[in-house]
């Protein structure tokens, strides 16, 4: 089978062989291919051109695939948070993205079943069962006739997920006590499981950048307006002019917008590597206020049952954290201490170390960095015991 997983940021197509032995279906993943460009929503002003970015990483796929499978082959494409927005912003160009890669799919020998943009929640759903059923967590059903709970030894773990546009946190709690609309519910292997899964649209690390941008600039707006305007966020000494319209290119800035839009001009972003006033405007961002003293409220109002067992980080979760070395199981105390080291490093010294980084990435880090702990700490509620089972991975059992 193939299977197409377009993301916010990249697309990458993947081939599946799967098989039964003893009424378990094993799962092994035979290919994989990174589809060139950005991700199929950049695609919203030629939504042709969508279809046709796949045709590359298509046509080699069929070169793996035995010549007499032919049709047998099924073929699924799932889009996520960046066409989510898209379709919130802009329906009939989203619409037509996705016409245009069912268009290009169907020139091929193989059994396509369809393009769809699938929920947050359903993203969430999955990236917690990929990682138990690579973890071989499932326990089987033997008797298999009728469903029921799994025992109480299943040990699942956590996922999180933190892409450009969205985040997504899925576990089972140790209390089944939730609101239902949060709660997806799956059975596999002869056991049903209620699985806690939230998705947050617009706090994806991208969106959250152009957020605090935004933010930083409405702060100094109330005073005077300024040509200059201090990041805490960004490396010390780093500059960079921006135009104000370019904050407004994104659905989530609108949907937050309570504020006259400011007028367009030029600003330029001087960083100041302030880290504890970095992470006080990300508490902001979050909304962490809302919740009051709630237990089981985490940010922006939404609930959650307290974080139990080990969870797996993966996505920008790991890639910001293995820059910054910190994906080998230290402590939160060390996570800390590092990420305020680094940044507090001048730009001039940052951009000297790490020629090979893009500026853009290299100047985010410490953004990114600051966001994840802000997210992991003050909304999710890890605190210095839980952080131990917070995992930090690109690939579960590679």
């Amino acid at each position: 089978g193939i299977v197409i997983d377009a993301g916010s940021s990249h697309t990458s197509l993947f081939i599946y062989r799967w098989d039964k032995e003893k009424n378990t279906v094993v799962i092994n993943q035979t290919f994989s291919c990174n589809v060139q460009g950005q991700g199929i929503s950049s695609y919203a002003n030629n939504p042709p051109k969508a279809g046709a970015s796949l045709r590359e990483c298509l046509d080699k796929a069929l070169d793996v695939i035995p010549t007499a499978k032919g049709r047998e082959v099924s073929a699924f494409l799932g889009a996520t948070a960046g066409m989510r927005l898209l379709r919130e912003k802009n329906s009939s160009a989203a619409d037509q993205i996705m016409a245009g890669i069912a268009k290009t799919m169907k020139e091929y020998p193989v059994d396509f079943h369809g393009a769809r943009i699938i929920t947050g929640q359903e993203e969430g759903t999955y990236g917690w069962m990929a990682i138990n059923y690579l973890t071989d967590s499932f326990p089987k059903n033997p008797s298999k006739e009728d469903t029921q709970d799994p025992p109480e030894m299943a040990r699942t773990f956590g996922a999180l997920d933190l892409g450009g546009e969205s985040t997504q946190i899925s576990f089972i709690p140790k209390s089944s006590v939730m609101k239902q609309k949060e709660v997806s519910k799956v059975t596999l292997y002869g056991y049903n499981y209620n699985i806690y899964t939230q998705s947050y649209l617009c706090y994806g690390q991208n969106e959250v950048l152009k957020h605090l941008t935004k933010t930083l600039i409405e702060v100094r707006e109330k005073s005077h307006p300024r040509t200059q305007v201090g990041h805490p966020c960004y490396p010390r000494n780093y500059k960079e002019t921006i135009w104000l319209s370019s904050l407004h290119t994104t659905t989530c800035i609108r949907q937050n917008d309570l504020q006259t839009p400011l007028a367009d001009r030029r600003v330029t972003l001087e960083g100041k590597g302030n880290v504890k006033r970095c992470r006080v405007i990300m508490q902001k961002l979050l909304n962490i206020s809302t919740c009051s003293q709630s237990q089981d409220c985490i940010f922006d109002g939404a609930y959650e049952p307290a974080v139990s067992r080990q969870f797996f980080a993966f996505s920008g979760f790991y890639y910001n954290f293995r820059f910054l070395n910190l994906t080998n199981g230290q402590s939160l105390l060390t996570v800390s201490k590092n990420i305020r080291n680094f940044c507090r490093r001048s730009w001039q010294d940052l951009s000297s170390s790490y020629p090979e980084e893009k500026p853009e990435r290299l100047r985010s880090y410490c953004t990114n960095a600051n966001y994840i702990l802000t997210l992991l700490l003050d909304a999710y509620k890890f605190n210095e015991t839980s952080w131990n089972n917070i995992i930090f991975q690109r690939k579960v059992s590679s």
